[in-house]
């Protein structure tokens, strides 16, 4: 769940993206799980989740996840916006409190922006789309 206030606008990076709403400062927790607002799956759930529900209602939640840690998670609030960038990230995943933290000071009305090779798996379908160049 979002733990800072922000507002959805025209990404320059991708689509819709996350922004700021107010100055953030360095080190302060975005973001954390909790599961009344993001949701868990097991592998095996979510596999046969996909059997029990239409393809394209499959299809566009399988757009909302991520695979971490062999789970699926899927954010219901507005963090499922924050783009991906390896360069100008400024906020850092820390995979052992599933929280996420700034890496410096943050603007309002500046995008937020994390690096998804940090914590989905490599077998994640969603990197697929961002390619092996954007690892680095």
């Amino acid at each position: 769940m979002l733990k800072v206030k922000t507002y959805l606008d025209r990404s320059k990076i991708h689509g819709i993206g996350l922004f700021a709403a107010e100055s953030i400062g360095a080190a302060k927790e975005v973001w954390a799980f909790h599961p009344k607002i993001d949701l868990s799956f097991e592998l095996d759930e979510w596999l046969h989740m996909s059997e029990e529900i239409s393809e394209p209602s499959f299809q566009q939640l399988q757009h909302l996840t991520y695979k971490e840690g062999g789970k699926i998670y899927t954010c219901l609030d507005n963090a499922q916006f924050m783009n991906h960038s390896p360069t100008a990230s400024n906020i850092m995943n820390l995979t052992t409190t599933n929280t996420m933290v700034t890496t410096r000071d943050i603007f309002a009305g500046e995008e937020l922006l994390c690096n998804y090779f940090e914590f989905c798996d490599r077998d994640d379908w969603g990197l697929q789309h961002i390619g092996c160049s954007a690892r680095i």
